[in-house]
């Protein structure tokens, strides 16, 4: 530090106060030390005082209860009337332990004769108890001219290996002899009396005779032999006072006070070393020497402090000039503007860019201006044509807004710019604005915004938007009683475009269909647009009955139509598109939005059902129609899974009555409707995809059935017919899943046949050869089932591997009343015999169809004039009774099958 430019004057005055502040310090760190010891060696005089008053007082009453004990069994025993072989050793026993439990200091009691003999005792032993007292010690006790409690010196019991002591007291019985009453007590339990539970630092405690016998000790003494303590006590009464005499235990200078007992000239003595009573001021000592340098070193920092502020103090004022000069830089190079007022709301400073955003306030701003005045001059610029009174009201209003409120506000320059301005109160009254332009702020949100909630192709409202405004739409609606209608609408073969020409140009033509939407209704309705080629328009208010709402929905839906079906121009392309529209009303009562859309999409699809470009309001069957399917598929998904399928099957007759073969037909065993026919349930299946598991398993079924039958020569000849739906068989596994069939079910392939449908074998007839062909390779047969309904198969005929052909019931219904199905009959049948080709008719029902099929050349025959569809059970029974040559013309009962 330099210290050049301060003078000696001050220097020295400074270090001056210092060394006075330092004397102050020692002087009263040495009389706070020199009065906590004085402060410790008095609580602990005043502690050994009433630790010794409490011990004498606590002894006293355990010696005079052991005391009284012991005169009692003169009582007791009634020994002054009786003579000692009169008493009864398990009687005084009994008394003498019923009476020493009163007492639990004291472990036994015993009546001894004056040869030492246990004439009685509270032991479990009884008068067999040894009494091994000191030696000497009974005839002492003995010897006493009066009945006096003697207490032993310490000793071992040889019992119990613990140090004890023994009080006894002579007892004169009728015949003048004497006997002795002994208590033993341990030493530990007269500790504990002794001390009372008081922890008192480095205490030590002795019971012992005038003349210095120990009799016990805290903390003890283990010595075998008597301990006699010196000097005695009596002589240590001044020096004890006076923290200078030697501890009784440990001789170190202690504190030392003691008084005698009741009993046998016995005094209590406690010393306090000296060490232990200064332990606690020792730490109170060096705590005070620390504090007392700690001050001492800050006496000297503060000195060292003062002298470098009394140098600093000068380059403090030379900062602050740089420091003023570097916030204007600061406040100069801030992007937002900056205006400082004082408590009187006067102009005090303001940066270059307030006046790059308010340009027309240069001239009138200067130091000391009012900000009313400022005011006054930004309304000019506001309110150019206003009045004076309207431009005073809206300073006033700015001025209340400054004082009210401090959260930032916005303000539109007549540039068209977007100012955030932000006030905060300085501690003195004033005020900091600061402006902020957010011009480019308040785009992007505007942008973000248009993202969220307009769909950029199109620009309209997207479902997000369109879900809000709907609901608010509801809750107008309940409260007025007025209804809206819901248009959902979906774009004819959009998919055929945006395949064939682009998605460029499905995007145009999704723009253009936007802006005629948007001219079909009001401006107060909304048109939007929810993804892909759906749109919807939502209009609201249309009328206070349904009748008349739905009737002006259906006008608004047709001028759609109408619009929509006029051609398009798609970049050099012209295009015509229809559309289908679904409606449903809003109002009446409060309903969800998303069940609104539900009911519109509903209605949509049911005009796409019905040839598409038209308009379908929704009907709440529609609703019933689309639950009962949901739980259809549900039924159909628990059946695939808890075995509820069976299969039935229908015999094929040969002309001469020969069961060749049967198709196998599924069932559904329902736990509540009972037997359901594949009507009821097969096409819901294929339009759910389940028709795949489905088909599988009757697929296995069958094979698992040819199996069965394999090594009965009854059944063995057997053909199985399985449907294949075209879900099933376009599969890209399909081959390899029924050879996996084949394999695992053991079924002989040849006498399994697969029917095909014509249209599936027409839809891809390059994957239908190529699937066929590989299977072929395995034995297994093909059948087309419904000939003759496509018209276009003859072509295919000859390509096709299939083994075949099937005639359609609708054309066997209709032989000898329709010349057209005769001759069509005729043909198939012709042209099968001219391909090598099976052919067998279906839903036969009367003996002249089959008479007229067999004229034309027809030898296979299916349908209920045979046999109707039966569990596999009845089939083998039908093969059982048809085992003979003769023909046999089965049929059997059944109620649902295909004919």
């Amino acid at each position: 530090m330099n210290e050049g430019n301060t003078p000696l004057r001050i220097k020295a005055a400074v270090w001056a106060g210092a060394a006075v502040f330092s004397a102050a310090v020692v002087l009263v760190s040495a009389a706070l030390v020199w009065n906590a010891r004085e402060v410790a060696q008095a609580d602990n005089e005043a502690q050994a005082t009433r630790f010794v008053a409490g011990a004498e007082a606590a002894l006293n009453r355990s010696l005079l209860a052991v005391d009284v004990l012991l005169a009692s069994m003169d009582e007791l025993l009634g020994l002054s009337g009786a003579q000692g072989d009169w008493i009864d050793p398990n009687l005084a026993s009994q008394r003498l332990r019923s009476s020493a439990r009163q007492n639990l200091m004291v472990r036994y009691v015993a009546l001894l004769d004056a040869n030492g003999k246990t004439m009685g005792s509270s032991d479990a032993a009884g008068s067999a108890l040894p009494v091994q007292l000191p030696p000497g010690f009974l005839g002492s006790v003995l010897e006493q001219p009066v009945s006096t409690l003697m207490i032993s010196p310490p000793v071992v019991s040889f019992a119990t290996a613990d140090r004890v002591l023994y009080f006894a007291r002579h007892l004169r019985m009728a015949d003048s002899t004497r006997v002795v009453a002994v208590a033993e007590v341990p030493v530990n339990a007269l500790s504990s009396v002794l001390v009372q539970g008081v922890d008192i630092s480095g205490l030590q405690v002795t019971l012992e005779r005038a003349a210095g016998q120990l009799l016990l000790s805290v903390p003890s003494r283990e010595e075998a032999a008597t301990i006699t303590l010196a000097p005695p006590l009596h002589e240590l009464t001044t020096l004890g006072q006076q923290w200078q005499a030697p501890a009784r235990l440990s001789g170190e200078p202690a504190l030392l006070v003691y008084r005698p007992i009741l009993y046998q000239d016995l005094r209590i003595s406690a010393s306090i070393p000296l060490r232990d009573a200064l332990a606690g001021w020792r730490d109170q000592r060096n705590a005070i020497a620390l504090t007392g340098l700690l001050f001492l070193a800050m006496i000297v920092a503060a000195g060292l402090l003062a002298l470098r502020y009394l140098h600093r103090l000068a380059q403090a004022r030379m900062a602050i000039a740089q420091s003023k000069a570097t916030l204007d830089q600061a406040l100069e190079s801030m992007v937002s503007g900056f205006l400082l007022l004082d408590g009187e709301q006067r102009v005090v400073q303001w940066n270059s860019r307030f006046e790059e955003i308010f340009p027309w306030l240069r001239v009138a701003m200067a130091p000391g201006v009012p900000f009313r005045r400022v005011m006054e001059e930004t309304s000019r610029h506001h309110l150019p044509r206003a009045s004076e009174d309207e431009r005073m009201r809206w300073v006033e209003q700015r001025l209340l807004q400054q004082k009210q409120h401090q959260d930032p506000h916005e303000q539109v320059l007549p540039n068209g710019r977007t100012i955030q301005i932000t006030e905060r109160f300085t501690p003195d009254g004033g005020l900091v604005i600061t402006y902020h332009d957010v011009t480019a702020l308040r785009r992007a949100s505007a942008e973000i915004e248009s993202l969220a909630f307009y769909d950029p192709l199109t620009n309209l409202p997207n479902r997000r938007l369109l879900m809000d405004r709907m609901q608010q739409v509801i809750a107008a609606s309940t409260r007025s009683g007025q209804y809206g209608a819901l248009l959902f609408l979906d774009l004819d073969h959009f998919k055929t475009l945006n395949d064939t020409l682009g998605h460029e140009v499905g995007d145009m033509l999704l723009r253009q269909v936007a802006e005629r939407l948007k001219t079909c209704v009001r401006r107060e309705d909304t048109v939007a647009r929810l993804g892909g080629d759906e749109f919807v328009v939502m209009l609201h208010e249309l009328s206070l009955h349904s009748e008349e709402a739905a009737a002006h929905a259906r006008r608004v839906g047709e001028k759609i139509l109408r619009t929509l079906n006029a051609p398009y121009s798609l970049g050099g392309h012209t295009h015509h598109s229809t559309p289908s529209i679904g409606a449903t009303l809003m109002g009446g009562a409060l309903q969800p939005s998303v069940d609104l859309l539900k009911q519109a999409d509903i209605a949509m699809y049911q005009v796409k059902s019905q040839g598409r470009n038209a308009l379908c309001f929704f009907d709440p069957q529609m609703q019933i129609a689309i639950s009962a399917r949901a739980q259809l598929e549900a039924d159909l998904q628990t059946a695939l899974m808890a075995g509820q399928f069976v299969l039935y099957y229908q015999p094929q007759f040969h002309l001469d009555g020969r069961i060749v073969g049967a198709e196998a037909l599924i069932r559904w065993q329902h736990p509540e409707r009972g037997l359901v026919a594949p009507g009821g349930f097969i096409r819901v299946a294929e339009e759910s995809e389940l028709i795949v598991p489905i088909g599988h398993w009757v697929l296995r079924t069958a094979c698992e059935q040819l199996a069965a039958w394999a090594n009965d020569p009854r059944y063995r000849h057997v053909q199985l017919s399985v449907n294949v739906s075209a879900r099933q068989f376009r599969q890209r596994d399909f081959v390899a899943r029924v050879v996996e069939v084949l394999r695992e079910t053991g079924a002989r392939p040849h006498l399994l046949k697969l029917e095909l449908t014509e249209s599936l074998v027409l839809d891809d007839v390059d994957d239908t050869i190529a699937k066929m062909g590989l299977l072929k390779t395995k034995g297994v047969r093909f059948s087309v089932d419904d000939f003759g309904t496509g018209y276009s198969s003859l072509a295919y005929l000859t390509r096709l591997p299939i083994d075949q052909l099937k005639i359609d019931q609708s054309f066997v219904r209709n032989l000898g009343v329709r010349h057209t199905d005769d001759v069509i009959v005729q043909t198939i049948i012709g042209m099968a015999r001219n391909l090598e080709l099976d052919v067998i008719a279906e839903g036969v029902e009367t003996a002249a169809q089959k008479a007229l099929l067999a004229d034309y050349g027809c030898q296979l025959f299916q349908g209920y004039l045979l046999a109707m569809p039966n569990p596999v059970a009845d089939l083998e029974a039908l093969l059982r009774s048809a085992a003979g040559d003769a023909p046999v013309h089965a049929t059997l009962p059944g109620a649902l099958s295909e004919r």
